[in-house]
Order: structure tokens, then C-alpha cells, then sequence
């Protein structure tokens, strides 16, 4: 990679062709072709950008970020409609791998019985899941920028904004998933109690559930690849986006079917063999999803490839 400088100049080197004339941004999906050759180079780019340790530094940061933020949301749930915490936990400790299931449900009930220090928990919570959510975010960020080779040379009060604003949206997202989760089940089966559709109405909702979460998965990763560089935005992130989730759905099945028929966890670690495994899923989630961003970075490599021939890729701040 040759470039040097400081700021935007690298940058607007990226966008521009041999000549200098600016290139339109092409918003067009990648042909089949760009896309089985960043394929084939994605594997090997994932070994020597380490994304495995990216993988584990965010599992880190997203269990001091999610177990704040459930805590948060059962104790505001709690509050509101104490009848509902139980369909809650239900639902939460459900999406849990197999083996971890059992531990992440326990440790919500306990929560969630702590009636007195309910206010406590939701202001104790929110700050630390914030601040978590937050350092979760600037290590995205920073895994983003390596994979695309550039720099990331905003000062820290240009940064900070858009990392709370992202943490922020992303803590919204979850809270606001899991109060639709609770809240439209009985509403689903009092409409079709209501309609006289029969019971058969709200079980096909409950059914319909499951593809909402996958949505709800994409939104989040489309929400994340935002904050890395430019070139991550917008339809340009949509293949990798695709490729994290079904690169997730497929290692969670694998997972859990290897922790349910084949692994030996539970004599390896004993009593620690959920919060094990609910941690290695965790791992598996981020490393696919960091897989998707590496597969967008092939293709960003190959794209600037065709349109610069002649020059290499500068270092670039960016937003």
C-alpha cells in the first residue's frame, strides 16, 4: 500500500481514478465473478489480520455490554408489567446455545427477583452498559480500519459523538426488540382469540417470531459496519452483511448440535461448562460477523484495483 499524509488527501486519493478525475461511487452490487475471487481471498485475509483476535477481544466487550443491558431491560419490564418478566427470561435464555441455557436463565431470575433495587439496577446498568457498548464499538471500529488498511486518524472528540450515537441506537434496538417480543405474543393471541381465528392464528405469529430476529439481526450488523471507514456504507456493505448472517445462522446450528450430541463441556469444565459455552458461541457469532466485514473489505481491494490502476491504496482517515 504506498500513500502518505494526513487526513483527507490519502482519502480523496482512494475515490478518484489513475487520472485524477473523480470516480462516481458505484452503488451496484459486485458481479458473481468479484464475488467468488473476495471469496477465495477472504480466508487467507482473516488469518493474517488476526480476525480471530478481534473476534475474541469484542466477545470480551459484548458480555460487559449484554448482561447490562438485559438487566436493564427486565428491570424496566419488571416495573411495568411484573407478569411479564417470566416470558422474558423465556425468551432470552431460548436463543442461548445448548448447555448455556440453563446458566443464563438462572442468573436472569435472580435478577429479575430483586424487586427493591429494581431503579438501581436500571441506572447502575444503563451507565455500564453504555460504557461497555462504547468500547465494544471503538474496537469494531479499530478492526474495521485494519482490515481496510487505512487509518483512523480522527482525534477522539470527532469519534466519540458517533460512538455514543451508535451505542446509543444499538442499546434502543435491543430493548426495544425484547419489549416486542413480550408484548406481541399475548396481543397476537387475544386478536386472534378476538377474530375468532383460533389458537392455530397465534401460533403461526409465534412461528413468525423467529424470522423478525434474523431481521433484527441484519439491522444490527448493517448498524455496525457503519463505523468503520466510508467505503463500508451503504449497499456496499450489503454482501457482507448477507455473508455474516448466514455464516452465523450456520456456526450457531453447528455449534449447538456439536454442544448438544458431541461435546464433552460438561466433563471438562463441570459447573462452568455453560458460561463456557455460552462464551465460545459468542466467539463463533463474532468471528462471522468480522468474516462478513472482511469479505466487503476483499471486495473494496478489488474494486479501488479496477479504478486505480496505476496507484496504490492510500491510508486514510475516516469517518
Amino acid at each position: 500500500m504506498s500513500g502518505s499524509g494526513n487526513g483527507r488527501g490519502p482519502q480523496r486519493a482512494l475515490l478518484t481514478t489513475g487520472a485524477g478525475r473523480p470516480r462516481a461511487r458505484s452503488a451496484a452490487l459486485p458481479s458473481w465473478p468479484r464475488i467468488r475471487t473476495a471469496a477465495r481471498r477472504t480466508p487467507v485475509s482473516i488469518w493474517n489480520d488476526d480476525v480471530s483476535d478481534w473476534a475474541a477481544s469484542l466477545t470480551y466487550y459484548s458480555v460487559l455490554a449484554l448482561l447490562p443491558s438485559v438487566i436493564v431491560t427486565i428491570s424496566l419490564i419488571g416495573i411495568a408489567a411484573p407478569e411479564a418478566t417470566e416470558e422474558l427470561i423465556n425468551h432470552v435464555s431460548s436463543l442461548a446455545p445448548a448447555g448455556s441455557g440453563a446458566t443464563v436463565r438462572r442468573a436472569l431470575v435472580t435478577m429479575a427477583h430483586q424487586r427493591t433495587a429494581a431503579w438501581m439496577l436500571v441506572g447502575g446498568g444503563t451507565v455500564s452498559a453504555l460504557w461497555s457498548s462504547c468500547s465494544y464499538l471503538a474496537v469494531f471500529r479499530r478492526a474495521l480500519h485494519a482490515m481496510y488498511r487505512v487509518r483512523d486518524d480522527r482525534p477522539p472528540w470527532h469519534k466519540a459523538p458517533r460512538i455514543l450515537a451508535t451505542a446509543l441506537l444499538l442499546m434502543a434496538l435491543l430493548i426495544s426488540s425484547a419489549v416486542a417480543l413480550v408484548v406481541s405474543g399475548p396481543l397476537a393471541h387475544t386478536a386472534a382469540r378476538g377474530l375468532g381465528l383460533g389458537e392455530g392464528s397465534g401460533a403461526v405469529w409465534d412461528l413468525l417470531q423467529w424470522p423478525l430476529l434474523l431481521l433484527l439481526a441484519v439491522v444490527l450488523v448493517m448498524v455496525l459496519f457503519r463505523t468503520g471507514p466510508s467505503r463500508t456504507r451503504g449497499r456496499r456493505a450489503v454482501p457482507g452483511g448477507v455473508v455474516a448472517v448466514l455464516l452465523w445462522l450456520v456456526s450457531s446450528a453447528g455449534f449447538t448440535f456439536y454442544a448438544s450430541y458431541v461435546g464433552t463441556f460438561n466433563r471438562l469444565y463441570g459447573s462452568l461448562a455453560g458460561p463456557v459455552v455460552f462464551l465460545i458461541w459468542l466467539w463463533f457469532s463474532h468471528l462471522s460477523l468480522l468474516s462478513g466485514a472482511q469479505f466487503n473489505a476483499e471486495l473494496a481491494r478489488m474494486e479501488n484495483a479496477d479504478s486505480a490502476p496505476g496507484g496504490g491504496t492510500g491510508k486514510a482517515a475516516d469517518g
